[in-house]
């Protein structure tokens, strides 16, 4: 199971990069494209791109590091199966708070925060059922 949430670790590493990226620089233009209701500058540069002076992209990479990190750890030790787990609450209680922020606030979605957002979530899946699997 935890070779499996390698794979959207490694995806959710590789975006919140990218978003960290563009967001750390000059006002960029989405390269999906701005389309109405999607709009990856209008999220990534919005007042509430910013948790306490910090990028929530910086965020969601550092998120991903950490429970990349504690995948690995869990991968050679099962002991760490519940860390994982917590681990991944914790991230999708950031997606929740930030979905709702792009939906009800600004009302636009980054289709590339999406795809980290669901990254998250595969990873909360997976963790909830090798922990569940363990009892």
């Amino acid at each position: 199971m935890f070779a499996l949430m390698v794979i959207p670790a490694v995806v959710g590493l590789i975006m919140s990069a990218y978003l960290t990226y563009l967001s750390s620089t000059p006002p960029t233009v989405c390269p999906v494209g701005d389309y109405g209701v999607f709009s990856c500058t209008d999220v990534i540069w919005s007042e509430y791109a910013y948790f306490y002076g910090f990028s929530v992209a910086l965020l969601g990479l550092g998120w991903f590091i950490m429970v990349s990190g504690t995948i690995v750890a869990a991968w050679r030790d099962p002991r760490f199966t519940r860390v994982v787990f917590v681990c991944s609450l914790v991230g999708v209680a950031g997606v929740a708070g930030f979905v709702y922020t792009e939906l009800f606030l600004l009302r636009t979605v980054c289709p590339l925060c999406t795809v980290t957002h669901l990254a998250g979530l595969a990873i909360f899946v997976l963790s909830a059922t090798s922990l569940r699997s363990r009892t």
